[in-house]
């Protein structure tokens, strides 16, 4: 797995919260649930209305899975990968920045860089004395969590 920083304005950083805690595969508007009643082959059968209805959903979601299933920039899934989005002046850097740090497989990170160039002006990868910072914050962070959590259970 490989590690990686970028930087993005700090008006940027509310969008980009939402872009990263976002799975399409969980978003009901882009994949419905069936109704229960669905299930149930004689309620379909005793109400055509509902079975043109059962129809048109099932169209939809399987429309929905294609596409899902076809386009990369949708299968970018921040949510799946290991990051942390962090404030410039919180890590001692650049104030008015915020830095994300990415960790996941190269094929990942490639595709993600190409969805953050195209959905953000101000994406830029950190160059590596900033990077090397904000990988550091993120490790000792990591590591006193776990020395808590050690002392807790230890």
């Amino acid at each position: 797995m490989s590690e990686r920083v970028y930087s993005f304005d700090k008006a940027a950083m509310d969008k980009l919260s939402k872009a990263l805690s976002y799975d399409p595969y969980l978003d009901k508007n882009l994949l419905p649930d069936m109704p229960k009643e669905f299930d149930d082959k004689k309620y379909l059968e005793q109400h055509p209305e509902a079975r043109e209805q059962y129809e048109a959903l099932q169209k939809r979601i399987e429309d929905a899975k294609d596409r899902l299933k076809n386009d990369k920039s949708l299968n970018v899934i921040f949510a799946r990968q290991e990051y942390s989005l962090r404030e410039g002046a919180s890590l001692g850097l650049n104030p008015d920045k915020c830095y994300l740090y990415l960790k996941a497989n190269d094929e990942f990170l490639k595709n993600a860089e190409d969805r953050l160039k195209d959905e953000y002006e101000s994406f830029a990868k950190a160059d590596d004395e900033t990077s090397q910072k904000v990988i550091k914050a993120i490790h000792d962070e990591e590591d006193r969590a776990n020395a808590g959590f050690g002392s807790i259970f230890g």
